[in-house]
Order: structure tokens, then sequence, then C-alpha cells
């Protein structure tokens, strides 16, 4: 009789995987017999301890191996159809961007001397010790296997806003942990040369002075400032992260200027997740660089963000402010004005001799006199006509 446990002479998992939504185990035994699997998240908080032989044949994931390598191929923790069981089911899709543990359990295809199965089967010790090297299994635990990453991170418009006359900020989340960057670029009908505009972004020509998409929007190049690289690290996912922008990029990268005041822009982002950061910390070795978002990813959020509008924090100025003297009628004072930006101005006459100065001209006092009038902020200006000390409605 055989009575012997059959051991794995081969057990090999790729890691990272070789795609985003299954696990591939590889293996062949000693003779012939029929090998069960179970992968379980690395943070789910089960040890080997909690992995019997019964919860990993209750995964339902299994090879029969006879001569040539066997691959059982995982798509979830457990191959069940929850409607036809009475228990509770762990029916939950692998997870991109995920680290699992996977034990592997064996039974050999022992037999009596009349034909009647009498199977050998693995120790519970076995299942719990590392495979170390897969060509000459020491055990059936492999930890730390990563589901690897082949789908770029979303951009997520949370709000968006000028809060200065030089500085606009958004508000974004990320779906996974990684990186974002944006930059601020000129409107399409805008005059200014030396600057990229929206429709100038572009991902086919990466020549600098072409604005390319990626490098373009991250802000830095060989030869760029400092200053005009614009980034938050996403740590969490679904977590807001505010991006600030103070200075706009030359169009070839080799010098900024402040945003103006009062002035429109379109909002550029990019985004990649930490795919590669991740999976070499564990000692992983990524198949690919991180994934990134598209120029169509970034048009669609520069489309949700819409035009943002630096602020008008400076005063206005008068260019031209005048009183005919002495008056042309006798029964009102006119004021002629214009402004540097459009704008209303306010006035209010006092009798020469009413013992009133300009301390006690208060604004609030001026504003109840009810004598105003707008002017477009051009060289045309605008009158106010006062016939009384306080306008009567």
């Amino acid at each position: 009789l055989d009575e012997t446990p059959p051991t794995f002479t081969k057990l090999e998992i790729q890691d990272p995987t070789a795609v985003n939504d299954r696990i591939r185990v590889t293996f062949s035994l000693n003779e012939p017999g029929t090998a069960y699997c179970r992968a379980t998240r690395s943070d789910s908080g089960e040890s080997a301890a909690d992995m019997s032989v019964n919860r990993i044949i209750t995964a339902s994931w299994s090879g029969i191996y006879s001569s040539s390598d066997v691959t059982i191929e995982m798509t979830k923790l457990e191959n069940v159809d929850p409607a036809l069981t009475v228990r509770d089911d762990q029916d939950v899709p692998f997870a991109e961007q995920t680290l699992y543990d996977v034990y592997c359990w064996a039974q050999d295809s022992a037999a009596t001397s009349n034909g009647l199965p009498r199977p050998n089967y693995m120790a519970q010790d076995y299942v719990a010790t590392s495979v170390g090297s897969a060509s000459s299994p020491s055990g059936g635990k492999t930890e730390n296997v990563w589901i690897v990453d082949t789908t770029p991170p979303t951009m997520i418009f949370i709000s968006a806003e000028a809060v200065g006359s030089t500085t606009l900020q958004v508000t974004l989340q990320l779906d996974e942990p990684g990186t974002l960057w944006c930059q601020a670029v000129e409107l399409s009908s805008s005059s200014v040369s030396t600057n990229c505009k929206e429709t100038d972004i572009q991902d086919t020509n990466p020549a600098i002075a072409t604005c390319p998409f990626e490098t373009y929007v991250k802000g830095y190049t060989n030869v760029s400032p400092l200053d005009t690289t614009f980034r938050a690290d996403v740590h969490e996912a679904f977590r807001d992260v505010d991006i600030e922008m103070n200075r706009i990029l030359s169009k070839d990268t080799t010098s900024s200027s402040e945003l103006q005041h009062q002035y429109p822009y379109r909002i550029f982002c990019f985004a990649e997740d930490d795919w590669v950061i991740q999976a070499t910390s564990t000692g992983s070795t990524p198949l690919s660089g991180p994934n990134a978002v598209s120029l169509s990813d970034s048009l669609s959020l520069r489309d949700a963000i819409d035009t943002l509008t630096t602020l008008d924090e400076a005063p206005p100025i008068f260019t031209a402010l005048a009183v005919a003297d002495p008056t042309a009628a006798n029964d009102r004072i006119v004021v002629t004005f214009a402004l540097n930006e459009a704008g209303t101005a306010y006035c209010r006459a006092t009798r020469r001799d009413s013992g009133e100065t300009s301390s006690d001209m208060t604004i609030n006092r001026l504003l109840t006199a009810g004598w105003s009038a707008q002017q477009d902020g051009s060289a045309s200006p605008s009158t106010i006509e006062m016939t009384a000390l306080e306008r009567s409605e």
C-alpha cells in the first residue's frame, strides 16, 4: 500500500499576477493526486493557524495532477454560487493592487488492493510552511502575492475656486492611492502666444515646445523653474486633496510667470497610481510602470472644472475726476469720472461752511447720500448729477 502523503514538486505563483482579476497556481506532485488552494487577503487577519484543511477545501478551487504541470486559476475567494449554499460564502472577486496569501493542500490518488480509494493527506504543518523555492517547495503557503494593477486611477472633481488674485485651487480625489498634478493654461481664445493654450495640449509629440500633456502638466523638465510643479500625494482613496496654482509655465518650459489678476484660465490635471511603489516595497517586481490617466480623462476633468478666473483684490483707481467750477447750472453739481476697471463711484456734497471736514466724510456717509453711477473702465467717462445733499427717492 501507499501510506505516504504527497508532496509538491512544484508550486509556483507569478507575483505580481499576470492579469488583474485572478491568481494562477501552477503545481505538480510527486504522485497522482488532487491539490486544493485558497487565497485570503494578507490584511484579513487570517494566519496559517486559521487555514485548516477543511477551510481550504471549501474554497472549491482544485486541480487534478497525473503527470504534467496543472494550473488552478482562482478569480475570487471562494468558487461557489451563494444561491446554492446555506452558509456565509466569501463570493468576493480579487481586487487590484491588493496582497493575498495563498494556501495549498493536496491528497494523493492511492487505492487499496481492491481498487477502493485510500488517499493519503498532506499534514496541516506542511500547509502552514512557506513554499520557499517554487521548484522545490518546502510547504504550501505563499504569502504577499500582488494582484497586478493595470487600470489608471480615476480623477474625481470635488470643487474649484479662485482663492486670490494670483491663486487658483482645485479639490480632487482619486479612487486609489497615487499622485496628482495640475497646471493652469491659457484659454483657446487667448492672445498670449508664449504660454500653452488649452487647444495646444496634446499627447502625440513629446517635444517640449509642443505642450506635451504629461510633461507640461507635471510642470518640470530639465530646463523648467522649480516653482511650477503643483502636485498632491494621495495616500488614501476618496480623500479630498487641494492643489493650488499661482504661476503658469511658459510654452518652452524655460520660465514661468505669476497668474494675472482677474484673468480666466483652464485647468489640466494628470494622475498616476502608486502601484510600482507599493509592489516594490514588498520586494515584488512590477511588470510595468505606474498606471496613468489619459489626455481624454484630463479633458473631461477640464470641462467639469470649467473656466476659473482669478480674483480682483485691487481697489479701483480714478483715472479721471472733475467737477465744473463754477457749475454750469444753478441747481446741480456734475461730477465727471472714469475708473481703471469697471465699477461704481459714489459722491456726496457738503456746504463749505458746514464745519464738516474730510475726516468726517466716512465711506458710509458717502454711500448714504445716494448719489452714484457705474463706469465700464474705458476712457469714456460717466457722470453723477447731484441736485441735493442727499438723494430722496
